[in-house]
């Protein structure tokens, strides 16, 4: 059980309980006024039209059956890997200003690593 149902049961408070039913309410709003929408596929997108989180899209299964969960995860890792593909492209070599920053954070000799390209730096 996600920590959400755990909230929405009541398991962990009145408190608790009534903030999970806000979230709901407030996602059902966002899908009646068209904030989220759901294409053809069941793929639930934001009002940026980007693929749901898992948070917000674990909220929405609540509120309507027409969202597809899995469909909505795979748009939202082909999101994230065509992204990441577009930075890794853009990528430039650091500036020596940026180098000279990294020495002073990390120390000279020190090894970084870019996570999201997986570059390494030698510093």
């Amino acid at each position: 059980m996600s920590r959400f149902e755990q909230e929405l049961s009541g398991a962990l408070g009145p408190f608790w309980q009534r903030s999970a039913e806000q979230e709901l309410a407030a996602a059902k709003a966002n899908l009646e006024t068209g904030r989220i929408t759901i294409d053809e596929n069941g793929v639930a997108r934001n009002s940026l039209g980007r693929a749901l989180m898992e948070d917000q899209l674990e909220r929405l299964v609540h509120v309507t059956d027409k969202v597809n969960v899995a469909a909505t995860n795979a748009a939202r890792r082909a999101e994230t890997e065509e992204a990441l593909a577009s930075y890794r492209a853009a990528r430039r070599p650091h500036s020596p200003e940026e180098l000279a920053e990294m020495r002073a954070a990390f120390g000279p000799g020190a090894t970084v690593r870019d996570i999201l390209t997986g570059e390494e730096i030698h510093l």
